[in-house]
Formats: structure tokens, C-alpha cells, sequence
């Protein structure tokens, strides 16, 4: 009788929640450099989101790189992120990127490259990656390539 009343309950509750798609990927909003020190930089993205579900789960940044002028120079690693209900929300991608992978990975560029930070203070970046939803067994995942020229002044 338990399990006949627990089972009644079960399936009620799963019928109230309505899970009708995958959280929708609105955009890329506004990739900055956030600190400049010595030694590196630190990018960050926000990335947007629409949740019409009555449910939420999670969203993770999976195999998710940072490239400038075509050099792999940062990998971005996230702790899972709650998705909200039925709402809009951003989840934010943090990158730190070393001054000297930028630069030693760039030898034959490496005066070009000095020369384009220091005159401009400009850097073209690439963020290139997957960020995965996962709800139960079900999980999708969501191909993000952004491009976008950033500053370096601070």
C-alpha cells in the first residue's frame, strides 16, 4: 500500500513538471579582460541563457578553449552550474591566460605580436569550447564559437 501511495505521489509530481526542451542559448555577453598583473590576464565571458522549463539541472563548460590570434592559450574548467527555473540567467566563463604562453607560443610572431599589444593595446579572442546540460540521464551540449576583438587597457 506504501508503494502503491508512494507511486501516486511519484507520478503526480512529474506530471505538475513540465520539461518541454533544453535550456535555449541566447548569446556571448560582453568578453573583457577583468585584472591585468605581471604575470597574466583574466578573461571573462557571460554567457546567456533561457530556461522555460518548470525544471532546471545543470550546465557545465566542457573542452572549452581560449585562443588569441589562433594560439590555444587557456583552458577554461567550471564547477557545475544550477540552472534556474523558467527564467533567463548567464553563467560565467573565467579564463586566466599567461603573458608568456601568448608570447612563447608565438615565436616566429613574437615582435609582431609585442609591437600589436603594446601600439594597440587590442587582442583578438576566440572562446571555442562546449558548455553540456544535464538533467538526469539526459544531457545536450551546446557548440559555442565567439569571436571578438578585446582590449588590454585597463
Amino acid at each position: 500500500m506504501k508503494l502503491y501511495t508512494l507511486s501516486i505521489i511519484l507520478s503526480l509530481f512529474l506530471m505538475s513538471c513540465t520539461v518541454n526542451e533544453k535550456p535555449e542559448f541566447v548569446k556571448v555577453n560582453s568578453l573583457e579582460v577583468v585584472e591585468i598583473s605581471l604575470k597574466n590576464f583574466i578573461l571573462e565571458a557571460d554567457v546567456q541563457f533561457l530556461n522555460n522549463n518548470s525544471v532546471g539541472g545543470t550546465l557545465e563548460a566542457r573542452d572549452f578553449h581560449v585562443f588569441i590570434d589562433s594560439i590555444d592559450v587557456a583552458v577554461i574548467k567550471s564547477k557545475p552550474f544550477k540552472v534556474p527555473k523558467k527564467n533567463e540567467f548567464e553563467i560565467p566563463l573565467r579564463a586566466i591566460v599567461p603573458f608568456e604562453k601568448v608570447f612563447n607560443d608565438n615565436k616566429q610572431n613574437l615582435l609582431n605580436s609585442i609591437m600589436n599589444v603594446v601600439s594597440k593595446k587590442n587582442i583578438t579572442v576566440t572562446y571555442k569550447g562546449k558548455i553540456r546540460y544535464k538533467l538526469g540521464a539526459f544531457h545536450y551540449d551546446y557548440p559555442i564559437i565567439y569571436k571578438q576583438e578585446v582590449s588590454l587597457k585597463k
